[in-house]
């Protein structure tokens, strides 16, 4: 079926015959959408974006993410007191909307809060106090060939699919599998840009309910714990009660009683944007469902920004709330790609890992003690404990000594020793091209957990004592010296 409407839809866009096509909700001047009560023609829309960069080109910054299938561009603004700047001291916070080209309330909204951000900069504290800590990123329209399969002038004649019939918010990698053969250039594009930022918190916006949904949708919770559950349902409920300041009606459901909902109890997918942000990015990525309507009429539009403002612009202020610090060696240099861990809560795919500059931020429950530790190849760990407050940002520095790495030491071009060690099945897997002389499992703190002589290049081991927190392999193997880390999860 989405071969055909895609074979239907190309041959009336060659045709010219949805060339010209107005169908009403259509800003074909960019002065018709000053008041941001219509959606704007594809022109309309690259006209306003140039011109948010150039009318604010001290805090805003224009960026093409990349093209998609018919050639249009995929764009993003940049909000910051330093637009031109990487800070890798401030959180990067991104919105990112109508990835299903026929979902078009967050298109226009979008668009808003760009306008709204940058035009009460100065005179608002609270705006110019996020957009002076907080790098914000803005993708209006992901998927701009579905929005105007009728023509650069029309929306009306939308679908849910890009130029080539697929769903891209069911193309992403996939924890099972984390690589394809070929992706959608609009899926690329977004994993490109993903991969050259420090994204800590997202948000995707979708139409054709009214609820907010969070990680994870792949998966159900007794299948893949998500150890930031009760975070992701704190910045849920203060969006939703947000919104009942307007609308006390709004995002409340059967499927949703409380206005927002863990994504598999809802319907699971797979190779969705929000699953892969948080697992391959550590993103704390949320999905929000602004309409019960997919082509939502403009007479509605301002009904829903009343009800979402000041919802999407305390999202963007949860940047601000966590815990952030700076990992350093014992000179002060910067140790990027550092992993910090929060002990007894982590699991492997919920750490965040340090930018280029050292920094790092972990959103967490706030009114809580929380150990965390830190490791980084060639750097002995150490751990603090630290209290999360309410709406701040707490900072936790460390300074690392040199140490054991947790990569091989050295390996010969043509006598490379192999060892590796994994979990898998409720045990210790190690494995190794070699004899093992000795092995050596430890904790944090230094205390032998496991110390034996392998008999095997294959050996298994149980989990019985082991708790779950991060551990250190020590191996000698072939002569020379191994260290691995290990988090183990029960």
């Amino acid at each position: 079926m989405k071969k055909i409407v895609l074979i239907l839809s190309i041959l009336l866009m060659s045709s010219g015959l949805y060339a010209q096509t107005d169908d009403g909700f259509v800003a074909d001047d960019i002065a018709q959408m000053d008041g941001f009560d219509l959606y704007p023609s594809y022109d309309v829309y690259l006209q306003m974006m140039e011109r948010f960069a150039a009318q604010h080109s001290d805090i805003c910054k224009l960026i093409e993410i990349g093209e998609s299938v018919h050639n249009r561009k995929l764009l993003a603004v940049k909000i910051s007191d330093n637009v031109e700047d990487e800070e890798f001291s401030e959180p990067e916070f991104f919105y990112s909307s109508t990835i299903h080209g026929d979902e078009l309330c967050g298109f226009n909204l979008m668009l808003r809060l760009i306008d709204y951000l940058l035009n009460n900069y100065g005179s608002s504290d609270y705006i110019t106090w996020l957009v002076d800590n907080i790098q914000i990123y803005i993708n209006p329209l992901a998927n701009p060939d579905g929005v105007y399969r009728g023509g650069n002038n029309c929306v009306t004649l939308s679908t849910r699919y890009n130029a080539n019939g697929e769903d891209l918010n069911r193309s992403f990698p996939t924890i099972t599998e984390p690589e394809f053969d070929f992706y959608q250039p609009e899926v690329k594009a977004m994993m490109d840009f993903a991969k050259k930022h420090y994204f800590g918190i997202a948000a995707n916006l979708h139409a054709g309910d009214e609820l907010l949904n969070y990680p994870w949708d792949s998966f159900y919770a007794n299948e893949l714990p998500l150890p930031d559950n009760s975070w992701f349902e704190h910045i849920c409920r203060r969006y939703v009660d947000a919104t009942h300041k307007i609308d006390p009606e709004y995002m409340l459901s059967n499927i949703a009683p409380n206005g927002y909902v863990f994504g598999s109890d809802w319907y699971k997918i797979a190779g969705g944007r929000q699953d892969y942000m948080n697992y391959f990015h550590r993103c704390r990525e949320i999905t929000i469902e602004l309409s019960n309507v997919y082509n939502l009429p403009p007479d509605l539009l301002d009904e829903y920004w009343s009800k979402n403002r000041e919802s999407l612009i305390n999202l963007i202020g949860e940047s601000l709330h966590g815990v952030t610090g700076r990992v350093t060696d014992i000179y002060g240099k910067a140790v990027d790609n550092a992993e910090v861990i929060v002990l007894d809560k982590d699991h492997s795919y919920s750490t965040v890992f340090t930018n280029a500059d050292g920094y790092y931020f972990r959103y967490l429950p706030p009114d809580s003690l929380y150990e965390f530790t830190v490791y980084a190849n060639g750097y002995e760990s150490t751990n603090q404990i630290i209290a999360t407050q309410n709406d701040t940002l707490v900072n936790l520095d460390f300074m690392l000594n040199s140490g054991f790495a947790n990569y091989p030491l050295s390996v010969d071009g043509n006598d490379e020793v192999y060892f590796n060690a994994h979990c898998f099945n409720g045990k210790i897997i190690v494995e190794s091209s070699k004899k093992i002389d000795n092995l050596l499992v430890c904790d944090l703190t230094g205390r032998i957990v496991l110390q034996t002589k392998p008999k095997y290049h294959k050996s298994e081991y149980s989990l019985d004592n082991y708790s779950q927190r991060l551990y250190v392999i020590k191996a000698n193997c072939g002569g020379k010296i191994f260290t691995h880390k290990l988090f183990i999860t029960k």
